[in-house]
């Protein structure tokens, strides 16, 4: 069974598109943690990205509120398309607050979280490329989601340990906001990864 109808093949690439651009902007996070210059620049860059992944998005929504019919839930779909534009969101808001609060160079635990992140993401365009054959690919879909769920739990560990990091060892109350804000919103976008992941875990064991 496949998820949409014959005439409706352009959703699938749209999904993989939206993922696509989501991993640009991983990767554009992953260079401004590493080399801490030019932010405007990159930030830039991730706008305009956010933008392109703004008007996929706008066209998935209209694609599913026309005449398709889907041979699962119409409520997945739209959670999928949801939880995709936050991810981006939040990955534009990762670098805006470290412009934004002047944070200051990266540490070696912040690249360590977004480095998870940036992971999650390509096994997220991976599962979301193979979804267009459910029924061929079921078992690569669900490995790639439950390794997208271990990386969340370490994303998870990642957060706690940084968190009692700054509280222990930073004497600045304004650097410890500055920073919690980066963390929690590293942490939030692995979030709404890990939700696409358990969204699409569902999908593939009910309509494949």
């Amino acid at each position: 069974m496949r998820l949409f109808g014959k005439k409706d093949e352009e959703l699938f690439l749209l999904f993989s598109e939206s993922a696509r651009v989501v991993v640009r902007g991983g990767n554009i996070l992953q260079n401004v943690v590493n080399d801490y210059r030019d932010l405007d620049i990159k930030m830039a860059k991730l706008t305009a990205m956010e933008h392109e992944g703004d008007r996929i998005i706008q066209e998935l929504v209209r694609r599913l509120n026309t005449s398709f019919i889907l041979p699962f839930d119409r409520e997945d779909a739209f959670q999928l398309v949801q939880k995709l534009a936050a991810t981006l969101d939040y990955i534009t808001g990762i670098i805006d607050r470290m412009i934004l609060y002047k944070t200051g160079e990266p540490d070696q635990r912040v690249k360590d979280m977004v480095e998870v992140l940036c992971k999650s993401l390509s096994l997220q365009e991976k599962a979301l490329n193979l979804i267009n054959s459910m029924e061929h690919n079921k078992k690569e879909i669900l490995a790639a989601c439950e390794q997208i769920n271990k990386l969340e739990r370490r994303q998870d560990n990642f957060y706690r340990t940084g968190l009692a990091y700054l509280f222990d060892n930073e004497n600045d109350p304004i650097a410890i906001i500055k920073w919690r804000e980066v963390y929690e919103h590293i942490e939030m976008a692995e979030d709404y990864v890990n939700d696409v992941a358990r969204l699409i875990s569902n999908i593939c064991i009910k309509y494949s």
